[in-house]
């Protein structure tokens, strides 16, 4: 294939050993020290899409302008049904999934759900959510936007749709792109040749940045194909799910997001809009496949493959009541990782949650029909009838709407309202190979499940166990897309050699508003972890589902040598690093977006 370069020089960059960047605090110019009229005329230019950044529930609370302005009950209450619809929440640019990262979480500064009712008593404080933004609806918006963020030297932080465990879409004093709103129609193209390339890569939908995936999902379902994606219907598969990774239930059998992609359309630091694929501006293409999000510029477009759709075999068991501490579960556990080489092997993805009122489990496989699906999961079945008040059941449906669809709408993952410390590893395939390395990896997540709740939070920690490393797909994995080849993408490796993504998770209420104890929860998620971490010491994390607090963010989620690339590329690209996050490449530990996070 024919192959466009996109840098004519990439600098060496020294290393530290954390990924910080060691330089002195850059000075930023305050929001509120930009005049009226200098904040008007960039309206213009970005064709009235400014907007004030006002927290949600604001309404709920006297204003801070005018204290003795009347509380708007029916828009609070408005506000307040919006946190049991994600799928509508999600349209509010002040919408954080995990709300903890809309507030100040290192002053305890937030705007939580009021008392019912209101009362001006409290307060509401604008946290860490961007007092001003632009809701982007073309490539020019946001050119004129990084045009006078460099201009008037101000802090930058890019938005999708709220999705975010680590923080990376807010920032306190800072200006934000909210790129949600961007979204041209959705296309199939059959036999696509990404821009640079002589020959086609198969058919793909095209979609732009603000796009989530119950909308991808029901188009590519209607005409007769499956794609990779989140297991929630209301995640923007343009922002940093893909810029992290991009994980789904189906990965196991069709890779990773950044394996199925195939172009990619951005807007640099400069202002430039590029085109990267395989062929074109292929270090770009590199970097945006996994070096994180808000970090390497502005995705506007991404073009990815899809699959013919198939029927599939869904396991679905829940046992009600099941004590994660008794006999019972560590035995359904142990026979889970027992099986878990073999269900790699079959194509089954899914999940498996072991504690708090259930223990349930669900993974599909379009891989297998009836009969040997039977065969590969009879041993669970047999073990989950055995008791009373459970579900177990091995279904046959039509295609992948039909395994994705009950659990992307599920009132669970509907419900907005959500605030947790999270911590998580990939788990490798060597952790299966042998009763020791199974039992010991049963233990761990046993432990898990019994930490005791110190720190007063409800519900309990919890763990989560994601089918959904590409330890199928990696096996045959095309060649140019190996490591260091020219369509490597830049992951941690850990994915390629993983079979599980384990997270824990610990809440945090969102009306809470005390620095320590918040730190103290996160801290205590973090340090949960270590022993998984020695137990699985040349593996990785996930960065979009990681410990924000990771102790090694570089071998964690990208590898030395993939960072010493990122790191040269960040360098051409963004030199003054415009773009930047908590713990990405080429981050400064100084840098005043990140004051509100706590000190773990």
């Amino acid at each position: 294939m024919a192959r466009q370069g996109f840098f004519s020089l990439l600098l060496a960059v020294p290393l530290l050993a954390n990924g910080a960047q060691s330089s002195n605090p850059q000075t930023w110019t305050s929001l509120s020290s930009i005049s009226t009229a200098t904040w008007n005329a960039f309206n213009a230019t970005v064709a009235g899409r400014l907007h004030e950044g006002a927290p949600m529930l604001s309404p709920c609370y006297p204003s801070s302008h005018d204290p003795t302005k009347p509380l708007d009950a029916a828009q609070c209450t408005a506000e307040q049904e919006l946190l049991l619809n994600s799928t509508l929440a999600s349209n509010e640019f002040p919408w954080y999934h995990n709300f903890v990262w809309s507030t100040c979480q290192a002053s305890g500064a937030s705007c939580p759900i009021p008392s019912s009712p209101p009362s001006p008593k409290t307060s509401c404080a604008q946290g860490s959510i961007s007092p001003r933004y632009v809701e982007v609806r073309s490539v020019e918006d946001v050119q004129a936007t990084l045009n006078f963020t460099r201009s008037h030297g101000l802090r930058l932080v890019i938005k999708n749709t709220g999705h975010d465990y680590k923080g990376r879409s807010s920032a306190p004093e800072s200006l934000a792109l909210w790129t949600h709103p961007y979204q041209p129609p959705m296309q199939l193209l059959k036999n696509f040749t990404p821009e640079g390339c002589s020959a086609p890569t198969g058919d793909v939908i095209r979609f732009g940045a603000g796009q989530q995936f119950k909308g991808i999902y029901d188009f590519v379902h209607a005409r007769g194909y499956r794609v990779v994606g989140g297991g929630c219907d209301t995640v923007g598969a343009a922002g940093g799910w893909i810029t992290g990774g991009g994980h789904g239930l189906m990965a196991n059998e069709l890779g990773l997001g950044v394996d199925n992609v195939q172009e990619i359309k951005v807007v640099l630091a400069n202002g430039t809009y590029a085109t990267a694929s395989r062929c074109q501006n292929p270090d770009l293409f590199f970097a945006l496949r996994g070096g994180g999000g808000g970090t390497f510029g502005v995705v506007m477009e991404m073009s990815t493959l899809v699959h013919p759709d198939r029927p599939m075999e869904v396991l679905n068991v829940s046992l009600t009541g099941l004590d994660p501490s008794s006999s019972a579960a560590t035995d359904l556990t142990a026979l889970i990782i027992a099986s878990a080489e073999g269900w790699a092997a079959e194509g089954w993805g899914g999940f498996v949650i072991p504690g708090l009122a259930d223990y349930t489990l669900v993974i599909a496989t379009a891989l297998l029909n009836h009969t040997a699906a039977i065969a590969s999961v009879q041993p669970v079945l047999d073990f989950a009838r055995q008791f009373n008040h459970s579900v177990a059941t091995l279904s046959s449906v039509a295609g992948f709407l039909d395994f994705m669809g009950p659990i992307t709408s599920s009132p669970l993952l509907q419900m907005s309202e959500v605030s947790a410390a999270v911590s998580s590893r990939i788990i490798p395939r060597t952790s299966f190979q042998n009763t020791t390395s199974q039992a010991q990896l049963a233990e761990l997540i046993t432990q898990l499940l019994g930490l005791n709740d110190t720190l007063q939070t409800s519900p309990s920690p919890q763990v989560e166990i994601l089918l959904v490393a590409p330890a199928l797909y990696s096996q045959n994995l095309p060649r140019e897309d190996e490591f260091s080849g020219p369509g490597a993408s830049s992951v941690t490796p850990a994915w390629r050699s993983g079979l599980w993504h384990l997270m824990h998770t610990r809440p945090i209420a969102s009306n809470m508003r005390d620095p320590e104890l918040i730190r103290q929860i996160w801290q205590s998620v973090s340090h949960a972890l270590d022993p998984l971490r020695q137990f699985t010491p040349d593996s990785g994390a996930y960065q979009n589902e990681a410990d924000p607090f990771e102790p090694d963010p570089i071998s964690a989620f990208w590898g030395k040598a993939n960072y010493e690339r990122l790191l040269r590329i960040k360098k051409a690209v963004d030199p003054e690093n415009m773009f930047t996050v908590h713990q990405g490449v080429g981050w400064d530990r100084n840098d005043g977006r990140y004051q509100c996070y706590p000190d773990v």
